[in-house]
């Protein structure tokens, strides 16, 4: 326990810094103290130990003060879409019996949050006194999608003279979510696409008129209203009508992360660049996954490796939960082992790709029936020609481009409008 309070100490009195006016008061007492002899003036040894006492009176008061401090942050929402306000509220509690004069704080925010930060703290009384609390609040803004670290607080306490200063640095840091930015989509019907490929609103009325009723063989217990005439007569056996269930449109999104794909590599403090084509690779995955979800669908997501892997319905995975590993998706270079599902149609955001990347994802999705393909601007064509040879609906993208506008390049329905194949691109 004694060396850690060493250490304790040591720290304490390292973090006092002695501002321009106290270096003054310290070079005014040395000069005194030499001035004293030559002039044959003691009194001026006086003021030197009143500047000197000054000094350290004044390290000891900001070494005291705001010693004991509890800090309690919120955030309110603590998962907020990107570019969306949080409004955090940091409680401080004076756990000293000394009180504290007022002070300056800032609450440190990573790069990805903007906000005002900072503020003058009010004086707190003694922790038995009625006005040992105190709350702060702030807004801040997510810029950059994913998981930011908020804190620790930081507390500059001066001196009554402004002769010292200590930074303090309480409390830990909390998370902030937030969450990658979407777009509204429009519906579309893709080219060659099937029943289960179209993004349109999927059938509300299910088991409601004429096109839901089949017939099935009679059971003991069948109502006899339900006796449907015209197939007795053609099976020659008792047949009632039967409402049919209908399946669930069901849909794939997948988005590659390969950082030689999205051009990005891992910088100096083995930190992933930032990759533009990486950012709008996410949006247009998170966009569209939302689209489907509200046009009745079951939506599989999935990333290149194995950071996402989500099937979005009920009794299943939530919207939010798909969009919060979107916000936590790093570059992928390890591909997961085997196909990726491929059940409907499958939309799949890649890449600046090579022939060997597209002769990959050809081979992991050699199931799927209809597969709509966003490919980065810069592909080349021998790569194309692959995915083309597949039967593909492949639309090129640049990080600058309108995602709806793209998406829209899909469509196959209005007139004039870029459908699939490689001449949907720009």
């Amino acid at each position: 326990m004694a060396p850690l309070r060493v250490r304790a100490l040591r720290r304490a009195v390292t973090s006092v810094v002695v501002t321009r006016r106290g270096i003054g008061f310290a070079a005014a007492a040395v000069a005194t103290f030499a001035a004293a002899p030559l002039l044959s003036l003691p009194a001026l040894l006086y003021v030197t130990g009143l500047l000197v006492a000054m000094i350290v009176l004044s390290a000891g008061f900001v070494l005291v003060g705001h010693s004991r401090v509890r800090v309690e942050r919120t955030f309110a929402p603590r998962v907020v879409p990107l570019g969306a306000p949080s409004r955090v509220t940091v409680r401080l509690v004076n756990q000293s019996p000394l009180p504290c004069l007022e002070a300056d704080w800032d609450d440190h925010l990573p790069h990805g949050l903007s906000g005002t930060s900072s503020g003058a703290l009010p004086a707190l009384g003694g922790s038995r006194s009625a006005d040992a609390t105190t709350t702060v609040t702030y807004d801040l803004h997510g810029m950059r999608r994913g998981q930011h670290d908020v804190g620790p607080l930081h507390v500059d306490v001066h001196d009554p003279f402004g002769l010292v200063s200590r930074r303090h640095s309480f409390g830990g840091v909390q998370p902030l979510m937030v969450l990658p930015g979407r777009v509204d989509l429009p519906p579309i019907t893709p080219r060659g696409a099937s029943d289960q490929g179209a993004t349109r609103p999927a059938p509300q009325n299910v088991g409601v008129g004429d096109d839901d009723i089949i017939a099935r063989a009679y059971l003991p217990g069948d109502a006899l209203k339900r006796i449907h005439w015209k197939a007795t007569a053609r099976r020659a056996e008792l047949m009632v009508r039967q409402e049919e269930q209908q399946v669930t449109p069901r849909a794939a999104v997948i988005v590659d992360a390969d950082p030689r794909s999205q051009g990005t590599a891992l910088d100096r403090k083995d930190a992933w660049e930032f990759s533009p084509a990486l950012e709008w690779s996410v949006v247009a995955a998170a966009s569209i996954t939302a689209h489907l979800v509200r046009a009745g669908y079951v939506v599989g997501l999935q990333s290149n490796g194995t950071q996402v892997d989500r099937v979005v319905a009920e009794g299943h995975d939530t919207l939010e939960d798909a969009m919060v590993d979107l916000a936590l998706l790093q570059p992928e270079p390890v591909d997961r082992p085997g196909r990726h599902d491929a059940e409907g149609a499958v939309f799949v955001v890649l890449g600046r790709l090579t022939v060997e990347r597209a002769r990959h994802w050809v081979a992991s999705l050699s199931t799927a029936r209809t597969i709509l393909a966003l490919v980065a601007h810069g592909t080349p064509a021998p790569a194309l020609d692959v995915l083309d040879g597949a039967r593909w609906n492949v639309v090129t993208w640049s990080p600058q481009d309108d995602l709806a506008e793209t998406w829209a390049s899909f469509d196959a329905e209005p007139a004039g409008a870029a459908g699939g194949g490689r001449g949907a691109g720009r």
